[in-house]
């Protein structure tokens, strides 16, 4: 698992943490009649408690991961998260859902997807990555205080489990299966090949030109930004120095009383597959930097809006270090929608049956009672 993705799973244990210190006095979730059973899958049945603590992970990742939380005023924003739909699926197969029923949606393909993923597992003779596994543990250790959960009618035996599930089984197979020794291990020279073909290193300062309303900047203040960046420019063609020039611009900008703390190398320096760098304009502005070079372009970033940017590119093989560090990146982004079509056309082969009784009963909405 990637530090980021256990950054993701002690981010969504730290907000329930904090939910459930709200105390004792909080309506418990898991209300009188609800079934004991929420779902079976492939013959199992799964408690309401387990299918809550999913549905919670989920509930966590919209609602705060993902910053609808500053959203949830209806009177502020003139609307109500709640009853907005959201697209889920893909296609014309995709449907418009109230988020409430988004988040049921998603959390039972995470159910069905974690089936998946441990079945595979099995099958492939893997188990959960040692290193990470050990990280996890830790986490919960550190995170896990006595009934932590049960304000949200999830124990913590529960919780733990699926912790561990979205925590470990997709990363454990992923790469089980396509690292050194893997079923599948992707080559050296396959990694090299993707490797020079996909990744960028650049240094950027990237200034948008766009009005408060979402209007581009008029010629003339488009014409001052670029004046003000080919002076940085000329700057950095004269002493080579790209952490001066960031800083110098940094402190130009500056709020008033502001400390600006002087740039690193490993401070500007982004590494980059350039299939998952999200942004295609982006991409095409700096490969029109030459390698060694810095140039000052123009881009819609996101392909609508316009900004402005004074980019230097470097060579991708200096540190040359750099090709082993990012091994596993370079698996994730060539191997990894293979490898994720597969799990999702597994998934539709999963018979799964969930309780129509208790999914109504555990109903998302609930989780802000508490919270609050």
């Amino acid at each position: 698992m990637s530090k980021a993705k256990r950054v993701f799973c002690a981010a969504i244990a730290a907000v329930m943490l904090l939910v459930c210190a709200t105390g004792c006095s909080a309506p418990k979730l898991y209300l009188g009649g609800t079934p004991d059973v929420a779902a079976t899958i492939n013959g199992v049945e799964m408690s309401t408690g387990e299918y809550l603590a999913y549905l919670y992970t989920t509930f966590t990742d919209l609602y705060y991961n993902q910053g609808l939380y500053q959203y949830d005023n209806a009177e502020a924003y003139g609307y109500d998260i709640w009853t907005q739909t959201y697209p889920y699926g893909e296609g014309d197969a995709a449907q418009q859902l109230e988020l409430a029923d988004y988040m049921i949606a998603a959390t039972k393909d995470n159910i069905i997807r974690q089936t998946v993923l441990e079945a595979m597992l099995k099958e492939n003779g893997l188990t959960w990555d040692a290193k990470e596994q050990e990280e996890v543990e830790k986490e919960l250790k550190e995170q896990l205080t006595p009934d932590a959960f049960l304000e949200l009618g999830i124990s913590n035996e529960h919780f733990a489990k699926v912790y561990r599930a979205t925590g470990l089984n997709d990363s454990s197979l992923f790469y089980g299966l396509y690292r050194e020794g893997g079923k599948r291990a992707m080559s050296e020279a396959d990694r090299r090949a993707y490797f020079d073909k996909n990744y960028l290193s650049f240094k950027i300062i990237n200034v948008p030109m766009m009005s408060s309303d979402n209007q581009e900047y008029t010629e003339e203040e488009q014409k001052k930004v670029l004046n003000d960046l080919d002076k940085y420019l000329q700057n950095y063609n004269k002493d080579g120095n790209f952490e001066a020039v960031v800083d110098a611009y940094n402190k130009a900008n500056a709020a008033d009383g502001q400390e600006i703390t002087a740039s690193t190398d490993k401070d500007n320096r982004y590494n980059y597959d350039a299939t998952q760098l999200g942004d295609d304009e982006l991409v095409k502005a700096i490969r029109s930097v030459e390698v060694g070079k810095a140039k000052v372009v123009t881009y819609k970033s996101g392909g609508t809006n316009l900004t402005a940017a004074l980019i230097l590119r470097l060579d991708i093989n200096k540190p040359a270090n750099l090709f082993a560090d990012e091994t596993d990146n370079i698996i994730r982004g060539a191997k990894y929608e293979e490898f994720n079509k597969e799990v999702q056309e597994a998934m539709k082969k999963v018979t799964a049956e969930f309780d129509s009784s208790a999914i109504d009963k555990c109903d998302p909405k609930n989780f802000l009672t508490v919270a609050e």
